[in-house]
């Protein structure tokens, strides 16, 4: 069902030369192919709740041209059989059939094509879809909403409410049509992620209507106008924004102001309430009521913040969160952190992989093979295991892995294929190396890179062995496994060092896709040596996110302390730090994850270092020898794990429950760097104790004695607590910020730390 988008409306038109007001019934046909069966069905539906128009309009790509014609115009009684008015000539005399092209161009194919109708009906049908399927959200009376811009209001709209049927969402995507040019936008932004399949659909419109399209436009969502002031995000001159819904306009002009390369004609406002100023040309859809808009709506009525007629009367302000506005006050759940949240094998694989005297590091931070503008939160170096395993290091790896190939590799191997990165080229040459001597000189499989895969024989039969380091999220795996399958003779094994998705369900989808082949599921097989759950965060990670606030720092201090040589070169190491972090030499962090503790009145530092007793390990000689990134690796490993957890304790979000990490678990693990490392893997949303006065008070109290014993192991990581909440990581509620932040004790601070209060008292309050 829903292969059509019906509406009707009325627009005045010229009849015998005079002006009448002419009902039109619009009939959108959003489908690659049409079924005529159920569009019966869908218009006999439409006509039980509508009176029969004067109009009949049927629109539909230029690659449906000779469908429309048949199902609307050769059987055009049989598609109409159910509407009141059946005769024939009427039928005719009366029908419209538009095709349209890449650029939006109606072209009637049939019938009398009609100014005054072209006019108006995308605003209405827009607008039909839009108060049809509730795009606005009134409040119940004990709360209202403050909008992105600052503005209070009991009603707000919300566009993703009514992406419910699929075509309608591409009746939108159709109206967009000629504002985006294939040729020059690389590149589409949507002001909230529940907007991202309009952007999907109008890729989609474009690849069916230009068939040369390259369909490699990316889609992105810059999170409204938290995105717009977050200086980590890069927009280009080719770039798209699609624009939710608005009620000022002020979400373009911020756009434009802070971000002068962007071009206004590349912005567009789907639906809009108010005064239209300026911004005219960027609606695609006016909701307001006005002499032209009958079925419009009023526009809402808003207040500032200093005078809401709606606080007055205690109504509670809900603010934006990320991009979803919250429709009620949300049940605060806080969760402490316990022995019992880890992965059960998460201690016996951080000893299989841990540090050797803080160095020989495998499980790192902050790198990404082959890419400077990306990297992972946690790198898995496995060309170090591969290494180590031809040293005789990792002995118990070492044997799970000759195991696996003795079990699982075939004496029919023909192919080895690695993936692109030099660990899976290190592990393909350690699996021919294990099974050369089993084959003759003409019967040994030839070792091929991923790029290459075009030059296995067609006519060739056997096994190919399809191997991968270190698995994070399966792409290039699921592209070997779609150039494969034209080699109905090779059977496919999938030979994995260790997967790292980022849960179970992620794990078991793509071994299910990978194993589908002519004989069914269990066609192909996979073997992963390993298997460990990993956050595989890549883009604005704890350390990337960091250069770009210590940009801001560095303007910060420019401005408030002029040319401090110590602050600046504060700065400045610290971003080498990261940098060279990134580099093909150093590959990734293994320690200086964090901010160290500067000892007063001098720049000495003391590292954080995990301390005896670390309840997440269950074996021994770990002190001496784990580095900071080992300790961050386990932190981070049972945080992802609460956020896939399906008990009771979980760290998923809704717009109705916010599940945070206990403040108390900062007490609980009082050791600098086990703080540091929640603090680092934690997520904004995981951190925001302004939801909630019990806990923000409780952080409070935390800062204030971590600030009162900063010289002492107690207030170690205090430099982590500042950064946090500086670069909005961490979220207090304003006025206990004001007061842990502007006691005398911090007068007494370190500069260093002193820099950082300093900040926060001037950009978080």
């Amino acid at each position: 069902m829903n292969n059509i988008y019906i509406y009707e409306f009325k627009h005045k038109e010229k009849v015998l030369e005079v002006l009448k007001e002419i009902s039109t019934t619009v009939i959108f046909c959003s489908g690659k192919t049409l079924n005529q069966s159920e569009i019966v069905k869908e218009i006999k539906d439409f006509y039980q709740s509508n009176y029969q128009t004067d109009k009949i309009v049927v629109i539909g790509g230029l690659y449906l041209k000779d469908q429309l014609i048949d199902i609307f115009s050769t059987k055009i009684l049989d598609t109409f059989k159910y509407i009141p008015k059946r005769e024939e000539s009427y039928l005719r005399d009366n029908i419209t059939i538009y095709t349209f092209d890449k650029n939006r161009s109606l072209t009637a194919i049939q019938g009398k094509a009609s100014d005054k109708f072209k006019s108006k009906y995308i605003n209405e049908g827009l607008q039909n879809i839009f108060l049809k399927r509730g795009g606005i959200v009134e409040s119940a009376g004990l709360h209202h909403f403050v909008f992105p811009s600052g503005k209070h209001c009991n009603k707000f709209l919300r566009t993703g409410n009514i992406l419910l049927i699929s075509s309608e969402i591409y009746f939108i995507a159709f109206t967009l049509l000629n504002r985006f040019n294939e040729e020059i936008h690389s590149k589409i932004y949507c002001d909230t992620s529940s907007i991202n399949v309009i952007a999907f659909t109008l890729i989609e419109l474009k690849h069916r209507l230009k068939k040369s399209f390259k369909n490699d436009i990316s889609v992105e969502s810059f999170s409204s106008y938290d995105g717009i002031q977050n200086n980590s995000i890069s927009y280009h001159k080719n770039s798209f924004f699609i624009i939710s819904a608005s009620t000022s306009g002020n979400i373009v002009e911020k756009l434009l102001k802070n971000n002068p390369i962007i071009e206004n004609d590349n912005i567009v406002i789907l639906f809009y309430l108010g005064e239209s100023g300026n911004i005219r040309n960027n609606i695609i859809c006016d909701l307001t009521i006005s002499n032209k808009n009958q079925n419009g709506i009023k526009e809402f009525e808003s207040y500032q913040k200093d005078n809401c007629a709606l606080c007055k009367t205690g109504s509670y302000a809900l603010s934006v969160f990320g991009d979803v506005f919250l429709l009620d006050s949300p049940k605060i759940n806080k969760h402490i952190i316990t022995v019992n949240d880890a992965n059960p094998n998460l201690s016996k694989f951080v000893q299989q992989f841990k540090s050797v005297n803080r160095i020989n590091t495998i499980l790192k931070v902050n790198y990404k093979e082959n890419t400077s503008t990306e990297a992972y939160e946690i790198f898995i170096d496995y060309s170090e295991i591969i290494n180590g395993i031809r040293e005789n290091k990792y002995p118990e790896y070492k044997q799970k892995i000759n195991h696996y190939i003795d079990q699982y590799v075939p004496s029919n191997v023909r192919y080895i294929v690695n993936l692109r990165d030099q660990a899976s080229k290190d592990l393909s040459m350690y699996i021919y190396d294990q099974i050369n001597e089993n084959y003759t000189h003409e019967r040994k499989p030839q070792l091929i890179d991923q790029n290459s895969i075009d030059s296995i024989n067609s006519e060739s039969t056997g096994a190919v062995i399809v191997v991968g380091s270190c698995i994070s999220n399966g792409k290039n795996l699921l592209y070997l496994s779609r150039a494969l399958r034209k080699h109905e003779n090779l059977r496919i094994l999938y030979f994995i060092g260790l997967t790292r998705m980022q849960n179970e369900g992620s794990l078991n989808f793509l071994i299910s896709n990978l194993s589908h082949g002519n004989y069914g599921k269990n066609t192909n097989s996979f073997h992963s040596i390993e298997t460990m759950p990993c956050d595989n965060s890549s883009k604005f990670n704890s350390w990337l996110s960091e250069i770009e606030f210590l940009k801001e720092l560095t303007l910060f201090v420019e401005d408030t302390y002029g040319n401090n040589a110590l602050f600046k070169s504060f700065i400045e190491e610290r971003k080498q730090i990261i940098y060279k972090s990134l580099s093909n030499t150093q590959r990734g962090l293994s320690n200086n994850l964090f901010y160290p503790r500067y000892k007063f009145q001098t720049n000495e530092t003391e590292e954080l270092i995990l301390r005896k007793n670390f309840a997440f390990f269950n074996f021994d000689n770990y002190y001496q020898h784990v580095s900071q990134s080992d300790v961050y690796f386990t932190i981070s490993n049972i945080i992802n794990q609460l956020r896939s957890s399906n008990g009771s304790k979980q760290l998923i979000q809704s717009p109705y429950i916010r599940n945070l990490l206990d403040p108390a678990n900062f007490d609980r693990f009082n050791d600098g760097i086990i703080q540091a490392s929640i603090l680092r893997c934690a997520r904004p949303e995981e951190l925001n104790y302004s939801l909630d006065l019990v806990a923000s008070q409780a952080m409070s109290a935390t800062l204030e004695t971590l600030i009162r014993y900063n010289t002492q192991e107690q207030g170690e990581a205090l430099l982590e607590f500042l950064y946090a909440i500086a670069n909005k990581k961490m979220s207090l509620m304003k006025e206990h910020i004001l007061k842990t932040f502007s006691s005398e004790k911090t007068t007494s601070l370190h500069p260093f730390y002193k820099m950082f209060t300093d900040y926060i008292l001037a950009n978080i309050i």
